[in-house]
């Protein structure tokens, strides 16, 4: 038998731990629960799970949602480049965030300057919208109406 298992957190690599704790915080309600280092020793332990070389280390922070689950957000002291999510490539590709409004969210959130993918559309005749737009590294996330 197979256990019922709640999501718990999502991890996400992100070049300033900051600009994401402001930037959920501001748009979403995300509030900072935790910040820490998980310094070279605790990195470098477990060498088959994060494959990066000796010295390693990265700055950490949870960031609770509303409804509960966490964004762990890591700030390593080496970044590779981002690489664009890819719809066919097996691999997680985007997020999905409920909102109350999401036309209005939308006009806040262009008039701030964040990129969006395109404008709201409706889902279906429900009267719910929903849209793409990219989070402050390009991450690709998505937003549904309450409605939906």
């Amino acid at each position: 038998m197979s256990e019922k298992a709640p999501l718990i957190h999502i991890g996400l690599t992100v070049t300033n731990i900051d600009r994401f704790v402001d930037f959920y915080g501001k748009y979403f309600g995300f509030e900072l629960k935790m910040r820490g280092v998980f310094p070279e020793e605790f990195i470098g332990g477990t060498p088959e799970l994060y494959k990066l070389k000796a010295g390693s280390y990265s700055d950490f922070a949870f960031l609770n949602s509303p409804n509960g689950i966490a964004l762990e957000l890591f700030q390593f002291n080496e970044l590779l480049p981002a690489e664009e999510a890819v719809w066919n490539k097996p691999g997680y590709h985007h997020l999905c965030l409920r909102v109350g409004n999401v036309p209005e969210l939308y006009k806040e959130m262009a008039a701030d300057g964040v990129e969006f993918y395109f404008a709201p559309k409706p889902m279906g005749d429900s009267g719910a919208f929903w849209v793409f737009f990219k989070d402050p590294d390009g991450n690709m996330i998505e937003l549904q109406d309450t409605k939906g």
